[in-house]
């Protein structure tokens, strides 16, 4: 356990960059378009919703500002994986590991749950940090619009609570997920280095050619491997349902939320997926123990 927390910990230094500084760049960021959008007057509500409350515009900012570092994280962790598994061999550590009593798949191991983990971990707390700014954005958002009717504090404590809930489900769910895409360029990381990025999707692509090539017409447009990746990258509930409880003047119903989250997963592609991953963070590991020596 002390190894594993300690190679973690070393991932975690190698990559501040992704794991720490990039995110509090971009909360800066955000916190300044926010705050620009609301000192010169450039939010609009939509008509969906008519009269709202300060209440309502916390809801959506927060859950807009979730979707936004979900797909930060999505896009960060391809490419740190695609550089992790690799890294010994670009900055010469591999004789070092080599040398000490840690087996190949405990390295790749600490790589591929310091994705899944730290950086997730990091990006919940930016998006916490991200709300409380926008708590006070919030109050801002009153005094540039007033018609907007000033929430109870009770009101929104307990929102925060429940999209903190749902903002939290969603991000493991889709972690779990998205694992075997992550563990496909680590694995190949480990063979191609940095060339995996290009390989990560010309690799699928050409196998999809080929099949369309062999057997046109015989199944979907598109054939069954670019199909089934295009559906396998798809995750989350229903964009209908989601606008629903965003467009109307009522609370966001979390409830609702999450059911139709968890209804829109296929479990059976959840867990092939991450038998998938185990499976390609072993075979880099074989590959790396056997093959790679410096």
């Amino acid at each position: 356990m002390k190894t594993m927390t300690a190679l973690i910990r070393r991932e975690y230094l190698e990559h501040r960059g992704a794991f720490l500084y990039a995110p509090a760049t971009i909360l800066s960021l955000v916190t300044l378009a926010l705050a620009a959008a609301l000192l010169f007057n450039k939010v609009r509500v939509p008509y969906e919703i008519g009269a709202t409350s300060a209440l309502k515009f916390f809801e959506v900012g927060f859950l807009g500002m979730g979707a936004l570092w979900s797909l930060y994280l999505m896009v960060a962790l391809f490419f740190y994986y695609a550089d992790a598994f690799s890294a010994d061999r670009r900055n010469n550590a591999m004789l070092f590991w080599k040398s000490m009593p840690v087996s190949d798949f405990t390295v790749l191991s600490s790589k591929m749950l310091a994705g899944m983990t730290l950086l997730p971990a990091l990006i919940f707390a930016a998006l916490i940090v991200s709300g409380i700014l926008l708590y006070g954005l919030t109050g801002l958002a009153v005094i540039m619009m007033p018609g907007l009717e000033v929430p109870g504090v009770l009101e929104v404590l307990t929102s925060s609570v429940q999209l903190g809930f749902y903002a939290l489900v969603h991000l493991v769910l889709a972690l779990l997920w998205y694992a075997p895409f992550f563990a496909w360029v680590g694995g190949l990381s480990t063979v191609f280095r940095r060339w995996s990025i290009p390989l990560a999707f010309l690799i699928p692509g050409m196998l999809g050619l080929v099949e369309n090539l062999f057997f046109f017409d015989a199944g979907p447009r598109g054939g069954y491997i670019l199909n089934y990746l295009r559906r396998r990258l798809e995750f989350g509930p229903d964009r209908d349902n989601i606008e629903t409880e965003l467009l109307t003047a009522l609370s966001a119903d979390t409830n609702a939320m999450l059911q139709s989250l968890l209804a829109s997963i296929d479990w059976m592609q959840m867990v092939g997926g991450l038998i998938f991953a185990a499976l390609a963070v072993l075979a880099a590991s074989e590959y790396r123990r056997r093959v790679v020596s410096t």
